[in-house]
């Protein structure tokens, strides 16, 4: 009897004691959200998506990515050739 008094006891504590939590939305205007901010993730809060992060390296980081994805580049990646590496020969 005093074993099912305690038991009693400590389910009441503990329903008085407890709060209730309700989820709330992260971006409360999704699609206003999307439309301002195209390569920003609207499910996780905002976290920037793979394409943002391409476009912070830059655009030879689009280009290579882009020749990778088409299947002109090779595995290793697309040779690159920079205007001061050629030699002119004078005659």
């Amino acid at each position: 009897m005093t074993s099912t008094k305690a038991l009693a006891t400590a389910a009441l504590l503990s329903l008085m004691t407890a709060t209730p939590v309700f989820a709330q939305a992260a971006i409360q205007e999704p699609g206003a959200f999307a439309f301002y901010y195209p390569n920003r993730d609207v499910l996780n809060g905002g976290i920037p998506t793979a394409a943002e992060n391409l476009e912070a390296q830059g655009p030879a980081a689009i280009r290579a990515e882009n020749l990778r994805e088409s299947g002109v580049a090779a595995a290793y990646g697309a040779p690159t050739f920079h205007s001061h590496s050629v030699r002119y020969r004078r005659r």
